[in-house]
């Protein structure tokens, strides 16, 4: 193994002899330097003392313009009220009333049919005559009946199931049901668990919903 490793070497070296060039090999030369010149940096712009200074900014003066003031002369006059015109309108009306009220008067009433009663107030009396009557409906008022809790009835459907104090297995059991045993849901609290009583002795409990028929339609 060590005489391949040395072949190996020796073969590399040979290899890179001869594409080096071998005995025509010229190593290349180094290239002058080249000094470059620094110049001084010239500033182009300049500093004036008139660019010192700052250029005042010219803004218009706005003068008053005098507007005309309005008097009560240039105001347009109201025409006067006239009383005679208001009078003779007052007057107007006044007979319109009288007529309409006239005419209200001459209207014939036709008398009461069958057994309705009509009571008619004077202008005297105002309506205190109505207001000691009594309305009575001969309908009788049907009572309300509230409304019963619809009672959600179920049944197990498990061989045998368990009775839990609580919703979980970590409490302990205080009853066993059998399959079909009737039971009524009292609370459904969307653990998975329902809280039931037993139909035949009143046991309140807990059982898991899969072991329980579900709500009927």
């Amino acid at each position: 193994m060590s005489r391949f490793v040395m072949v190996s070497f020796l073969f590399m070296g040979w290899a890179f002899y001869e594409v080096s060039g071998g005995a025509d090999f010229e190593p290349p030369q180094r290239p002058d330097t080249v000094e470059i010149a620094k110049a001084p940096l010239v500033s182009t712009y300049q500093v004036t003392a008139a660019s010192l200074v700052t250029k005042p900014v010219i803004q218009p003066i706005l003068q008053p313009v005098d507007q005309p003031l309005r008097t009560d002369a240039s105001r347009p006059e109201r025409p006067r009220a006239d009383p005679e015109l208001r009078s003779r309108v007052a007057l107007a009306q006044i007979a319109t009333l009288g007529e309409s009220s006239f005419d209200y008067g001459l209207t014939e009433t036709s008398p009461p049919t069958g057994d309705a009663s009509v009571q008619l107030a004077s202008l005297s009396g105002g309506l205190t005559s109505l207001t000691g009557s009594e309305i009575i409906s001969d309908a009788a008022v049907a009572p309300i009946l509230p409304l019963e809790p619809v009672i959600d009835l179920r049944h197990v459907t498990a061989s045998r199931v368990n009775m839990r104090e609580g919703p979980g297995t970590l409490y302990p059991v205080v009853n066993k049901l059998s399959r079909n045993a009737a039971v009524e849901v009292l609370d459904d609290s969307g653990t998975g668990w329902l809280r039931l009583r037993v139909v035949d002795d009143a046991q309140i409990g807990w059982i898991a919903a899969s072991l329980i028929s579900q709500k009927r339609p």
